[in-house]
């Protein structure tokens, strides 16, 4: 519990960083605004009493950066360039085998003819 507070604690220290950038370039940092308000209901004691409720906020907090990332490169790029949301195929270590022993179960239920 403590590393992940420590975690939340980081990403929003980042995140104000980020806001202070944006705020400086210009650029209305409405929607990590949002992102601050989650990352602080995230790194709250009640957070941690409920799971579910932790990985939704967090889950929110990312999809709500992605979106944040999605239209700074559209506003740095311009509107000709080809866009593209960010992403990483990077699987935590915890679920590698879990997500292995899956595709395996789908192997074995259809077998390639």
């Amino acid at each position: 519990m403590r590393q992940l507070q420590r975690e939340f604690q980081q990403w929003q220290t980042d995140a104000e960083s980020l806001r202070r950038m944006m705020n400086e370039a210009g650029i209305a940092p409405k929607d990590l605004d949002e992102i601050l308000r989650d990352l602080r209901a995230m790194n709250t004691g009640a957070a941690f009493q409920d799971p579910n409720s932790l990985a939704a906020l967090q889950a929110a907090a990312l999809d709500k950066m992605k979106k944040v990332e999605f239209n700074l490169r559209k506003k740095s790029e311009g509107d000709n360039q080809p866009l593209s949301l960010s992403g990483s195929d990077e699987v935590p270590t915890g679920f590698r085998t879990a997500i292995e022993e899956y595709y395996r179960s789908l192997a074995k239920k259809n077998p390639q003819k």
